[in-house]
Formats: structure tokens, sequence, C-alpha cells
């Protein structure tokens, strides 16, 4: 972790060129975790010409044979945006998850609510730049999960996620 953020302080002081984050894109990120596969929808809401907030909704349902599992997710994540080249930009920043699943079987039903948070790191390629309303994301989401639900659950989740949102007509944000 501190070689993490080592190399991302490195990356943000010698980064020179500036990012145009859209005011607003939607689309789908798909992400994988430990069980499950996860698919969200995805909002970016531009902040400034480098800033911008990513909102999440996910729902994910799954039949097994010896269970049914349901998961309603929510997330916001704080994104700073910097360009290398031409479309292409990385990005960087921290949020917070919220998961709520139900587990059912014949004898019972549980509910669990799950707590997500760390950072994310990401690259990105805005097509904008050959006049393709669409950026195609990779990300990397290591977190920490709080489960009040069961006691004594704290745990380390690696998430990696693809991304392919719609940028809307509107310039960039320039503040």
């Amino acid at each position: 972790m501190k070689k993490l953020i080592i190399i991302t302080t490195l990356l943000f002081c010698t980064s020179t060129g500036i990012a145009q984050v859209h005011k607003h894109t939607l689309g789908l990120r798909y992400g994988t975790g430990y069980l499950f596969k996860n698919s969200e929808l995805s909002y970016q809401l531009g902040l400034n010409q480098k800033n911008r907030l990513e909102f999440g909704l996910g729902y994910r349902q799954n039949k097994f044979d010896f269970f049914e599992f349901r998961k309603l997710s929510t997330s916001i994540y704080f994104q700073h945006v910097m360009n290398i080249r031409g479309g292409l930009n990385w990005y960087f920043g921290a949020g917070v998850k919220h998961d709520f699943s139900q587990h059912m079987n014949s004898d019972m039903t549980t509910y669990q609510h799950r707590f997500s948070v760390g950072p994310t790191i990401g690259l990105e390629y805005d097509f904008n730049k050959k006049n393709v309303p669409l950026i195609l994301a990779l990300d990397y989401r290591p977190s920490f999960v709080f489960s009040p639900s069961t006691a004594d659950q704290v745990y380390f989740r690696n998430q990696f996620g693809l991304s392919l949102r719609y940028t809307f007509k509107d310039k960039p944000s320039s503040n």
C-alpha cells in the first residue's frame, strides 16, 4: 500500500497534461468480485476540469442448487483525472460502497449489509478526441469491507472493473 501511495504521488507530480472531464457521462461498469461478477449502472458528474464524482447502482441475482442470492449496491467515488496523451487519461481517488444482500434457502432467509471504503485508480480512453461520444476505462478498487450484520467480519477485497460510458454533448467542465 505504501508503494502505491508513493507511485501515485510521483505520477501526480510529474503529469503535466490537462484532462478534460465531461460534465455528464452514463454507462455500465462490469467488475470482478470474490464470488460474484458485478455489473452496475454508472454515472459520472464533472465537478471541474480535473475532478468528478462517480455514482454506481448495481443489482445482482443468482440462483444456485441450494440457495438464492440477491444484492443491491450503491457507491460513490471521488476521482482526480490527469491526461497522459491525447484521449488517454489516468485517474485516482477514493470512495465508499454499500451492499445489501439477501440469502435464501429452503430453511431461512438472511440479510446482510456491507460497507466498503478504499481508493480507486484507473486508466481511460476518451474517444471524443475521435468524435465518438464514448469513454472506455479499466480500474482497480482495493477496499476494506465492514459488515455490521455479522460481528467480527472485516476483510480486504480487490476488485477490477471495465467500464463503457456515453458522454453527453456538453462541453467539458472548465473550472
